[in-house]
């Protein structure tokens, strides 16, 4: 009895190290380091350690597209989402490096034989043969399918920082263009202010004052969209953050950065995104995995399930045998040929995909490169041509303004053109960001360009604010004759008690509303600087002192002795 037990223990130990030996571990840490590993590698690392600590720090200080980018990768439900994905294909490694487990069979069937000694009792154990003799094709499947997973998974981390910091710049443009049209609706609403005075002096007609204040209406309508649309941003960038509504308190470090000097050259993009798209690397391996799989069900489609085992019986009569057992589906009815299209498919699905990844990289970034050529060629247009006219217009006007040739409508309209232009030149900065991100998109990495350093930061309030320096220092220009709107106090440009403005200014305004130049009165006369009728130092304009200018325009000619300048 005792041998019986024992030969029966031999097959039954035999099938526990085959399976002990075709056992694999859970991968460690679910493959999060290999991802990190290739984020970093791609100019994204991932955040570890105290990541509390280091959101805490990071909210404490104004943003930088960079920081925003961390508190993305470390509160954004996606990325935890996503990033789950790795434990499914870890499950599929660690379940395909084990065979099924035995099965175990027992038996007791009572005999009608008045002869019989005992009931018959049958004991058996049995794994699935195929298992073993596929586990290694299968292991280096499911392996496979793990690295395409990882791959993913560090596309997705790449596609939100790209697209976050999209958002980025997004809200620090939107900023900018709200803090440059409350400039602008400021210098429209001083227009209206000062063209009541005038109409209350009789100097302008209703239409003209109707049309003042419907201007600067509207610029306030235009500030009220700016500022929407920074609340907007701002709330989008907070989501992709993954912070609460509750946490809204956070700002924006600076403002928009200049262009950069140099860009990458197209050819050299296309190399880049070849090799470096995660996207279309797991698409790859994916393909590859599944390639692997179409060629195994062909080869093992007439292979049906194989069980072998071990049987141990003891019969009525108090014998006993013993032996090992075989099953096999034999392949009469189904050869295997729906596994084997059903693979086929899956292999063309997967080429597809490979082929569209492939083509949607290579389009994304050929339209991406020409949206950010086209964004630094409209920016530029603005620094090198619009801007520095505007300039100079308000300077003249400034000039003008002193020599009584212009009233202050043209002067402060000359200022709205001005923030006008400044408002696009931010707006172009904005897209020029945004497209580098997209292009950081859709070429899977950081940009070789992005080591360079952008030697300006671009501030709304800076431009608005003319300093001695030139509040466009940046572009080269001198803005001293921005000076002429600088503290401009439209509280003071009202005609004082018993002062009427003069007819000349009202003329020149109605011309300018109506778009035709005006024309100067026969009997217009150049009236001194201390003259009711435009006394600078009382219009808040006392910093338009121009004595120190040559007068670039012709002058209405002044009364006094021949030869006599004004």
């Amino acid at each position: 009895m005792a041998s019986n037990s024992i030969s029966f223990a031999r097959p039954a130990a035999l099938l526990l190290a085959l399976a002990v030996a075709g056992c694999a571990s859970l991968p460690a840490d679910w493959g999060r380091a290999d991802v990190a590993a290739a984020t970093a590698l791609h100019g994204r690392p991932l955040p570890g350690g105290d990541t509390a600590s280091l959101s805490r720090q990071l909210l404490a200080q104004p943003l930088t597209a960079d920081n925003a980018i961390t508190l993305a990768l470390i509160h954004n439900p996606a990325v935890r989402e996503t990033t789950a994905r790795l434990g499914f294909a870890a499950a599929d490694v660690y379940d395909a490096a084990r065979i099924s487990n035995p099965v175990f069979s027992f038996s007791r069937l009572s005999a009608n034989d008045p002869a019989a000694v005992s009931a018959q009792i049958g004991l058996g154990i049995a794994f699935s043969f195929t298992d073993l003799l596929l586990l290694p094709a299968r292991s280096r499947l499911a392996e496979s399918r793990f690295e395409a997973v990882k791959l993913e998974v560090g596309a997705a981390a790449m596609g939100l920082a790209s697209e976050v910091e999209t958002a980025w710049y997004r809200n620090a443009g939107a900023d900018q263009t709200a803090t440059m049209r409350a400039k602008i609706a400021e210098a429209a609403e001083a227009s209206a202010t000062l063209s009541q005075r005038y109409f209350d002096a009789g100097n302008i007609s209703k239409r003209e004052l109707a049309m003042e204040k419907a201007a600067a209406a509207q610029a306030q309508l235009e500030l009220l969209s700016a500022q929407a649309d920074a609340q907007a941003a701002h709330s989008s960038l907070n989501r992709l953050m993954g912070l609460p509504a509750t946490q809204t308190a956070w700002t924006i470090a600076g403002g928009l950065p200049a262009p950069l000097q140099d860009e990458d050259a197209l050819d050299d993009l296309l190399k880049l995104a070849a090799d470096c798209r995660l996207d279309v690397a797991a698409a790859r391996k994916n393909a590859d995995a599944i390639a692997s799989a179409y060629g195994l069900a062909r080869r093992t489609r007439f292979l049906g399930s194989i069980d072998v085992g071990y049987m141990h019986e003891k019969e009525t009569d108090g014998f006993h045998i013993q032996g090992p057992s075989l099953s096999w589906a034999i392949p009469i009815f189904n050869w295997g040929s729906g596994r084997v299209a059903r693979a086929q498919a899956e292999l063309d699905q997967a080429e597809a995909q490979l082929a569209a990844r492939e083509l949607d990289a290579s389009n994304a970034v050929q339209a991406a490169h020409a949206a950010l050529l086209l964004a630094k060629a409209l920016a530029e247009r603005y620094r090198t041509g619009l801007i520095p006219q505007r300039e100079a217009v308000v300077e003249q006007a400034g000039r003008e303004v002193n020599f009584m040739l212009i009233g202050a409508f043209d002067l402060i309209l000359v200022k709205q053109q001005q923030y006008d232009a400044y408002a696009g030149y931010l707006k172009a900065v904005r897209d020029y960001w945004v497209a580098r991100a997209e292009l950081t998109r859709a070429v899977g990495r950081k940009l070789p360009s992005s080591d360079q350093t952008s030697m300006k930061v671009l501030d709304a309030q800076q431009l608005a604010t003319p300093k001695d320096a030139g509040g466009m220092g940046h572009m080269g220009h001198d803005m001293s004759g921005m000076k002429a709107m600088e503290g401009m106090d439209m509280q003071g440009m009202q005609a004082e008690e018993g002062q009427v403005p003069p007819a000349e200014s009202s003329h020149k305004a109605r011309a300018r509303r109506s778009g035709h130049r005006a024309a100067k009165p026969a009997s217009s006369k150049k009236m001194p600087s201390d003259s009711p009728g435009m006394n600078h130092s009382k219009h808040g304009m006392s910093g338009m002192d121009m004595k120190d200018r040559e007068m670039p325009v012709k002058q209405a000619p002044a009364e006094g002795p021949p030869g006599q300048k004004p």
